[in-house]
């Protein structure tokens, strides 16, 4: 279990309401939430409670489903989110990525609440006993079960009663399990409750609970902006992504009385709603509006690096942070103090950032969050509060916005929706899979997500690619990188720069032997610059400009090699 936070929801049983506060407005103290860590609880928007009805029906018949509804993001394999009813778990809403479709495994509670027609196993009285302790259903044990179960279906088992005894997952079709031996049904939950339905209530009544929460949450965020901004003398802006998190961060400002310019970085990789909404919000608010846009620079990158992935990140330093580091550069020279809506409970990483911080990867930028310490839940009820009109991808079933293929995304979000390129990225993963002999599966379960295999697929493959130095037609841009060495002598067989010889032929040779490194990786970096910004950003003498997409030394370079550190052309290859 990954804890980045506090677990902060409460549940007051008198009035039905999830709270994000101890005590509830009638007085009576609130039971916390026994939720999983990190618990990042947000709203289930109606496309979620739809799609859950939908589920929950298919499987077994009727389904329960109030009006407030909350989505706990749980660690899983895809989309895996705990359903939160009336305060409890009513079950884990999940995507089975090896059939393509989303399922549901009820808790018993839940599932005692539903008229089930389908999936249901009975156990004799013998087995009952044994189940309730800690036992699995064996086929012996099975009276009666639905002749449609499927191996791996999710089911639920009663009692001879028609008490819902334990829930959990199927390990032979239901044909079977009255004729055979062995395990019947793996048991996953078990437990004997006579639920009831919770009063019935509106997100009306939940905002009003936690109104006064929420907005001493904003005033101790104002106090911090306050500080922050008389501790830096920078001027500011509000890095917007267009998601909930900035549109947050942004409001708590207008509210604290500060109005400065939205920084967009537009990766080429947005989705239309998303790049609307953003001037949209620019409009509505009559704030300025920087947009860096990086254009095709991922479909020219893309042949080089390969696909993108979690542990292969070039995607987010090419195309998103190199066009910030360009932005801040050009328009803010001296620094920038930028208020970013980022919090702990989405990461590890940002969990660690604390509530300001540097990226190394953004020259001049100083990060600020003010909601760092925030949950989804907290940030969604602020927007509610505000009456804000938020990214209507939210309500397609997405909890998370960023690019249409971001590897951190689930399978889920792109069966949901596919942009309209889809089919363009596909075709790149197909020609990646075919040059490296990957199994079907790097692109069935979405493996391209991942450079090393992760041990849940059990597939195993290996991507291994040598360095190519093509040298013909790039000697000029060879010599040019090499000045950020030294002043560079033409020789016959290479260049002299610095006291290093470099002679260039069939392969590289580098005397002294102590500076083949540096050298390669420059001569590597002069062939495959993809104009990301990062060096031009961070070189302090202007000594390098870009020119039709690649970056280029000038003379005036005073050898300090600071631009070798982070160029996404070493650091990913």
């Amino acid at each position: 279990m990954i804890h980045l936070g506090k677990i902060a929801l409460y549940h007051c049983k008198e009035c039905n309401i999830p709270l994000v506060k101890k005590r509830c407005s009638c007085g009576e103290f609130a039971k916390r939430v026994n939720i999983t860590p990190p618990g990042d609880v947000r709203p289930a928007f109606e496309y979620d409670k739809k799609l859950i009805r939908e589920t929950v029906k298919k499987q077994f018949g009727s389904c329960y489903m109030p009006n407030v509804v909350l989505l706990n993001n749980a660690p899983g394999i895809d989309r895996n989110d705990e359903v939160v009813i009336d305060g409890r778990v009513a079950g884990i809403f999940y995507y089975d990525i090896w059939k393509k479709e989303f399922k549901f495994q009820p808790r018993p509670w839940y599932a005692s609440l539903l008229n089930i027609k389908k999936n249901y196993v009975v156990a004799d009285k013998g087995a009952v006993n044994a189940i309730l302790k800690t036992a699995n259903l064996m086929a012996p044990g099975v009276k009666k079960a639905d002749e449609g179960i499927k191996r791996g279906d999710e089911v639920i088992v009663l009692n001879e009663d028609g008490e819902v005894i334990a829930t959990g997952r199927a390990w032979m079709d239901g044909k079977e399990m009255r004729s055979n031996k062995g395990m019947a049904v793996k048991i996953r939950w078990r437990g004997i409750e006579k639920a009831e339905k919770g009063k019935d209530i509106s997100w009306k009544k939940v905002m009003e609970a936690n109104k006064d929460a929420i907005f001493s949450m904003v005033g101790n965020e104002e106090r911090f902006i306050e500080n922050v901004m008389k501790k830096y003398d920078l001027p500011s802006v509000i890095s917007f992504s267009g998601g909930k998190d900035s549109l947050a961060t942004l409001l708590i400002l207008l509210d604290a009385g500060y109005e400065m310019p939205l920084l967009f970085l537009n990766t080429g990789l947005e989705f239309d709603e998303t790049v609307k909404h953003v001037y949209e919000v620019a409009d509505k608010y009559g704030l300025d509006l920087l947009e860096g846009n990086a254009g095709n620079k991922f479909w020219k990158a893309i042949d080089f690096f390969g696909p993108p992935a979690r542990d292969y990140r070039w995607c987010c330093k090419t195309c998103k942070l190199g066009v910030a580091a360009k932005l801040i550069k050009e328009n803010f020279p001296n620094g920038i103090l930028s208020f970013i809506g980022q919090r702990r409970y989405e990461s590890e990483r940002r969990a660690e950032h604390g509530k300001i911080w540097k990226n190394p990867w953004v020259e001049g930028q100083i990060g600020v969050s003010p909601i760092q310490n925030w949950t989804s839940l907290h940030v969604w009820l602020y927007l509610f509060l505000k009456k804000a009109k938020w990214n209507v991808l939210y309500e397609q079933g997405f909890h998370r916005i960023g690019c249409w293929l971001c590897p951190a995304s689930d399978m889920a979000e792109f069966m949901l929706k596919k942009h309209k390129d889809w089919n363009k990225f596909n075709e790149k993963l197909n020609e990646f899979a075919e040059k490296h002999k990957l199994p079907e599966e790097w692109i069935s379960l979405g493996l391209w997500r991942w450079r090393s295999p992760p041990k849940w697929s059990g597939i195993k493959y290996e991507i291994k690619e040598e360095r190519e130095y093509k040298i013909k037609g790039n000697e000029k841009r060879i010599e040019n990188f090499l000045q950020i060495l030294g002043n560079v002598r033409k020789k016959n067989d290479g260049y002299e720069v610095n006291g290093i010889n470099v002679k260039i032929k069939d392969k590289i040779e580098v005397f002294p032997k102590e500076k083949e490194e540096i050298v390669k990786d420059l001569i590597y970096r002069a062939i495959n610059c993809v104009g990301c910004n990062i060096c031009y950003a961070k070189c302090k003498q202007n000594a390098i400009f870009i020119k039709n997409g690649k970056a280029f030394i000038s003379p005036n370079c005073i050898h300090c090699l600071q631009c070798m550190d982070e160029c996404p052309v070493i650091v990913y290859k």
